[in-house]
């Protein structure tokens, strides 16, 4: 009996243990960069964000939204021909050559290992034949398909240009997008690779200093940095382990060390912090009245406390809130006409949805530990009980 008790203890203190824990992941303060945020890239939940909105020059991160416009609207194996422009591109280059011929794959590389402005531009001339028509048509896709609201680009490349500009939020969004695309995937891990054209026989190495591994972060799985004086440095980097996949940006650090060391403390925190959940299809809202209903399920990311808490607008527009009221998804529903009785039927129905948040998910950590440690005494005690009685 004895050993029985020593089993529900250690059952109890280990339930107990791991919902203390879940509770202790801090967010991170004091960051050195202006901007930042980390997103879950499969859900699109904000995990953290400061001044998420707030317009700034991207610099050489630009280049993930040239690559994923070039992969999705030419091919990989489409011979490029060097122009004279290209050729003369300043800032970081991939030393091209005007007249020499590259596929647009290894153009790509050039674009994302080495951040070759010479290869952005040269990418944008044969994708939608001058830089000034593909900038344009990028904006568009920008707005259109991906979704963002404050992101202009006049260059392919992160040139400083006074209209040239995004925010933390938007590159989240931006990358988010491009990860879904096995073929910028490949381009977003690349540590380093040789290369060889006219003007250049070398190998290249990333200047992701993690994605290069001079910063170990076994997490990581790509990323890209930037820099020009007007913007300082910015950094995109991609992660995952076996619960989550995040995206961080950080925007307008003052040195390499102070944005690596903010990037490592969000990756910290948004791969440990957080669970994934679903608020089901058919789920009902009542707002003054009115009953909004979801229409298919809706996958999100939470803090692992389950501080969530939900708001319906008066627009019906359904908005998942963080610790700090931190908006971290947003969703319309749709609303529904119904009798009186139907109405009280979904909105009991709705109650019962196994969806939890703010308090409730908290009382339920601790909750369950506690009915499997009652379950388990009442089963010890009932064992004892039958023992005495075969005894007797």
């Amino acid at each position: 009996m004895k050993r029985i008790f020593f089993v529900l203890a250690c059952l109890w203190f280990t339930a107990a243990s791991a919902s203390v824990q879940a509770n202790t992941i801090q967010k991170p303060k004091n960051l050195y960069s202006d901007s930042a945020i980390i997103i879950d890239s499969d859900t699109g939940s904000v995990l953290y964000a400061k001044n998420p909105s707030k317009r700034m020059n991207p610099a050489s991160i630009t280049k993930i939204a040239t690559a994923i416009y070039a992969i999705e609207h030419s091919g990989l194996d489409e011979q490029v021909t060097i122009s004279e422009k290209a050729s003369n591109t300043e800032g970081s280059t991939v030393y091209l050559t005007a007249g020499e011929t590259l596929s647009l794959e290894q153009l790509l590389q050039g674009l994302m290992v080495n951040s070759g402005n010479d290869a952005a531009v040269a990418i944008a001339e044969h994708t939608e034949e001058s830089v000034q028509q593909f900038v344009e048509k990028l904006n568009i896709f920008l707005k259109e398909e991906v979704g963002v609201r404050d992101t202009h680009f006049e260059n392919p490349h992160g040139l400083y240009g006074k209209n040239h500009y995004t925010t933390a939020h938007d590159m989240g969004k931006i990358t988010s997008y491009a990860l879904k695309n096995e073929q910028f995937r490949s381009l977003f891990d690349i540590g380093s690779l040789d290369w060889k054209t006219e003007g250049w026989d070398t190998t290249l190495y990333n200047h992701h200093k993690m994605v290069k591994g001079e910063i170990p972060y076994p997490e990581v799985t790509g990323g890209k940095n930037g820099f020009i004086d007007e913007s300082r440095h910015t950094l995109v980097t991609s992660a995952e382990n076996e619960k989550l996949s995040v995206v961080v940006v950080t925007m307008s650090a003052q040195s390499k060390r102070a944005i690596y060391a903010d990037t490592t403390k969000l990756l910290d925190y948004g791969l440990n912090g957080f669970v994934r959940s679903v608020i089901p299809k058919g789920t009902v809202y009542d707002r003054d009245g009115i009953l909004y209903e979801l229409h298919e399920d809706l996958p999100y990311t939470q803090p692992a406390s389950g501080k969530i808490t939900e708001e319906v607008g008066p627009d019906g527009m359904l908005t998942l809130l963080g610790e700090d009221h931190q908006k971290m998804l947003t969703t319309t529903l749709i609303p529904e006409k119904m009798s009186p009785a139907d109405h009280k039927e979904a909105v009991a129905s709705s109650h019962h949805s196994g969806v939890l948040f703010g308090s409730d998910v908290e009382q339920q950590i601790l909750y369950y530990p506690f009915m499997i440690y009652m379950m388990l005494l009442g089963i010890a005690g009932l064992t004892r009980f039958r023992k005495k009685a075969i005894d007797k």
